[in-house]
Formats: C-alpha cells, sequence, structure tokens
C-alpha cells in the first residue's frame, strides 16, 4: 500500500485514477492546487505524485515542483496532453509522464513501475558500451566515470537499447518492451525520450542512431 498524492482540476480524472489506484491498494489524495500539493507533500508524506500539467501549472512551477519531489525522495509522474511533450523537456528531473486521454490500465502499470523502481526491485547485471556503463544492479548510468541524471524511463529505454546494439526497433516496439504494455499515448513518447537521453550521453560520441521509416538502435561501434 502506497500513499500517491494527485494535482488535478478534472473531477473524472481523479475518479478514474483513484479507481486504477484503488485495485492496487493504494490510497489517493488530491489537490486543486500547488499550495495544497506542497503542504500535502509535508504532512501526508507520498511516495509518488501525479501532477496534471493543465491543472493552471506553467514550466516554471513545474520546475519548481521538481525539484521539491527530489529533496523530499518523492517520484514525480506527469499527466499532460500530447502537445506539451516538447515542454516537458525542459524538465529533466521528471521520472514519467503519461498522456491523455489517460487509461486506468495504463496508469496501473506505470504507477507500478515507478514504485517499483524506487523500492529497488532490479536484476543484477552490468553493461559495457565504450565509455558508457550501465549498472543494472543500482540503477545506475556513468559516462566516462561521470554519474549521469537520467529519470527511470530514460534509464530504462537506454538499458534495452544498449542490451541490444545493432539491432534497429520501432517506436511502437519501443513502447511495447521499455514501457512493458500496449501504450495509448502515441510514439512521439519514444522521440522525446531519445532527444533526452542524448542531450545527455552524447556531447562526444553517438550512441543511439536513428533509422529512417524505421525508429532507433544502439550502435554497435561501442
Amino acid at each position: 500500500m502506497n500513499r500517491i498524492l494527485l494535482l488535478s482540476e478534472e473531477t473524472s480524472e481523479i475518479q478514474l485514477i483513484e479507481r486504477a489506484l484503488r485495485v492496487d491498494g493504494h490510497i489517493l489524495r488530491s489537490e486543486h492546487d500547488v499550495g495544497g500539493c506542497l503542504t500535502a507533500l509535508d504532512q501526508w508524506k507520498p511516495a509518488l505524485f501525479l501532477a496534471d500539467f493543465s491543472a493552471g501549472m506553467s514550466i516554471s512551477s513545474l520546475t519548481q515542483l521538481s525539484a521539491e519531489m527530489q529533496i523530499r525522495d518523492v517520484i514525480l509522474m506527469v499527466l499532460a496532453d500530447e502537445r506539451d511533450l516538447g515542454i516537458l523537456e525542459a524538465v529533466p528531473q521528471l521520472d514519467d509522464f503519461v498522456t491523455k486521454p489517460l487509461n486506468d490500465i495504463e496508469i496501473r502499470l506505470r504507477v507500478s513501475r515507478l514504485l517499483s523502481s524506487s523500492n529497488g526491485v532490479v536484476t543484477a547485471e552490468l553493461l559495457r558500451r565504450g565509455g558508457l556503463e550501465i549498472d543494472v544492479d543500482r540503477y545506475k548510468v556513468t559516462l566516462d566515470g561521470v554519474i549521469l541524471d537520467l529519470t527511470y524511463k530514460e534509464y530504462e529505454l537506454l538499458r534495452f537499447l544498449a542490451s541490444n546494439p545493432g539491432k534497429a526497433f520501432s517506436r511502437e516496439v519501443l513502447l511495447n518492451q521499455v514501457w512493458g504494455y500496449d501504450y495509448f499515448g502515441g510514439a512521439r513518447t519514444v522521440d522525446v525520450h531519445v532527444r533526452r537521453i542524448r542531450a545527455k550521453i552524447e556531447q562526444r560520441q553517438q550512441f543511439i542512431e536513428t533509422v529512417r521509416n524505421v525508429g532507433y538502435r544502439f550502435s554497435e561501434n561501442q
């Protein structure tokens, strides 16, 4: 059982998420503004914070919330329209985001995966690709010895691609393999995550290659 805090102004959205989370025994508390959420973070101490980007939220307030989540060791997932995904790239601290319209199955699975990662459910493994090292046992990625700050989904996507060097994957396959289910939000999610990963790991060399009309692959020359 985990406490989950939700920032949303939409009654139907709150009800859908509450029904979905109740199935897995989670407790949901909803707030309608950022101030109420900050109070709840201190008093209620949730494990996960779901923030609706359309709930009167600016990119600056989202950035501030992201910083607060890191300080409090709270997982942050943002609910957003697909047209907002480009804006969300400006907030690298996000652990995950999901596009609307929301689906109860998707919400349950995403929440389950995020909470599992925070509780350390991993498989022992170490991947080395050139100067890039992925420590699956500790969910840690380093480049030339420097620890990289990746969100959970960025890490999962990079780990999957690096585990299959030279093999091209379509966006749809990556959504299914990395997100673990049939994703309802559109393939652009993969593009957003790849751009964010590249910005963090490709200052000096290219690791992830774009395959025209297909998707992406991890370079086999590493």
